[in-house]
């Protein structure tokens, strides 16, 4: 599609409800790459809430085509020890690009992330990983998004951020993304039913409550109740798990999410997603 010379009679077109217009205009933006944010804002473009949701559902297609495209699971570096930070963000980037509206214009996630990093170094909270926790959510920076805790927007980091809520494993991907640039060390615990952030604090493992104001949980002390533990809670706390397992829990979560809302065609995609995470090396 020719942006510059056709997205502003095409919108004008929007709030048409004749077959053979919306039939057209789905052929239109199906085309395109899912976003047109940019040129929207160039035009200076303001539309109407009805009008934005129309448009975004017009530009899902690209979206979906557009992830499936660029995404790639490499055969090392999500469970190795030396994890590869590159590709972890840049699947997350994808995450965060098909859960945009591709209509509001918003900063990269790697910006996003970097402003994050730049206020922990400003406040003096970057020494280490407790002083970063506390920064992020004991402050009440970030906070546990209490009414929409199952909502896709969760598995959308950049949505997190410009919103400051989110759900466990969104928060605490988060405080690893801002550690590993800030030189620290924050990992994820995969807890059944509430995934924490798993630190070291004074040579001894910690788990953090990420949407729980970062209330600090010793490691030993879950392991002294033993008993009360289930056979995947024990196997959570032997350490921090991987960013394949990270991945794929955001994922299951997504496609409960989807499904749930009868969201088929994202429910698909998400499933495809998860496959080639389980698929072995």
């Amino acid at each position: 599609m020719h942006v510059e010379n056709e997205l502003p009679h095409l919108i004008k077109l929007l709030d048409d409800d004749d077959p053979a217009v919306r039939k057209i205009l789905s052929e239109q933006f199906e085309s395109c790459r899912g976003d047109v944010s940019t040129e929207l804002d160039r035009l200076g473009i303001t539309l109407a809430e009805e009008d934005r949701t129309r448009l975004s559902d017009l530009l899902a297609p690209g979206r979906r085509r557009q992830i499936r495209h660029q995404w790639a699971v490499p055969q090392h570096g999500l469970d190795e020890t030396a994890q590869d930070w590159e590709t972890f963000e840049l699947l997350l980037r994808l995450l965060s690009e098909l859960l945009h509206d591709g209509t509001s214009l918003r900063p990269s996630l790697p910006d996003a992330i970097d402003q994050v990093s730049d206020e922990a170094v400003l406040n003096g909270s970057h020494r280490d990983e407790r002083s970063l926790c506390n920064f992020l959510f004991g402050s009440g920076r970030f906070r546990g998004d209490q009414e929409g805790f199952y909502h896709p927007s969760n598995a959308d980091l950049l949505w997190i951020i410009m919103n400051r809520k989110g759900n466990p494993i969104g928060l605490a991907v988060l405080a690893m993304l801002v550690a590993h640039r800030l030189n620290l060390s924050i990992g994820g615990c995969n807890f059944p039913a509430h995934f924490l952030a798993w630190i070291s604090v004074e040579g001894d493992p910690h788990l953090v409550d990420c949407f729980g104001r970062g209330r600090l949980i010793a490691v030993e002390e879950i392991r002294r109740n033993s008993a009360v533990l289930t056979p995947d809670s024990r196997r959570a706390i032997e350490g921090p798990c991987t960013m394949r397992d990270i991945l794929l829990r955001i994922l299951r979560n997504l496609h409960l999410a989807f499904t749930q809302q009868d969201r088929g065609k994202d429910a698909d995609l998400i499933g495809e997603l998860l496959l080639s995470l389980q698929s072995e090396p």
